[in-house]
């Protein structure tokens, strides 16, 4: 099979129509349904998966040229359903007579194939012409890094990578935070733990405004051992 331009939606309603054609002409040929044009009829990707991952109006677009209640003739068109080797496994009668079809295994291998097979696979224009910044990983160095950091980088280069997929020019941007209000404050609370260490709190009290984690006081303490 040819995956270059395969498109995973496409061929899932193009699958189902095939099949709905192919039963209700069966279903026809044997009597099951009276001889009658076939009628115009709906395939689509219903709002709620309950209602199936494809969903046809096929057996209430027959009522009126086969004389037969919906539901009847929708029984005809699953009777003769051939849904072997095809995209997908399972079907229902829902409500007055909507045929709703399920995916099956061989639907999420094709999908698997096709991006196994063209490195090009999913690459769109869809964003052509729109810019986006995205930002991760940032570390803050007032603070100790921790595991939001690492989740932080892999989360953000996806997104960026699947945003420059969808056709769209992607800056990824990392602050080094050295600078600033925040660095002046870190500073501070650094200096008044290391005085701290001499003199002792009540002697050098630390701020309110200043960071007061113990992360600062183990920092203070390596200054201090390296430094005296």
């Amino acid at each position: 099979m040819n995956y270059k331009y395969y498109n995973p939606r496409k061929a899932a309603l193009d699958t189902a129509r095939e099949l709905l054609t192919g039963a209700l002409n069966a279903a026809v040929a044997d009597g099951s349904l009276p001889e009658a044009p076939l009628p115009e009829f709906i395939v689509e990707i219903p709002a709620d998966v309950k209602n199936g991952d494809i969903a046809s109006n096929a057996a209430m677009a027959g009522a009126r040229a086969f004389h037969k209640a919906p539901r009847q003739i929708a029984q005809a068109i699953v009777d003769h359903l051939n849904l072997e080797g095809s995209l997908f496994d399972r079907v229902e009668i829902a409500g007055p007579g909507f045929i709703n079809l399920f995916l099956g295994a061989h639907w999420f291998t094709s999908v698997l194939q096709a991006a196994a097979t063209e490195p090009e696979y999913g690459r769109t224009d869809g964003g052509a012409g729109k810019r986006y910044n995205v930002e991760f990983v940032s570390a803050n160095p007032t603070g100790p890094m921790h595991m939001g950091n690492a989740r932080g980088g892999a989360l953000g280069d996806c997104l960026a990578a699947c945003l420059d997929w969808a056709g769209y020019d992607v800056t990824r941007e990392f602050y080094i935070n050295d600078a600033g209000n925040q660095i002046q404050k870190f500073g501070k609370s650094l200096a008044i733990r290391y005085l701290q260490l001499y003199k002792g709190e009540e002697a050098v009290p630390l701020p309110e405004e200043c960071y007061q984690g113990a992360d600062i006081i183990a920092r203070a303490k390596e200054f201090a051992e390296i430094h005296g």
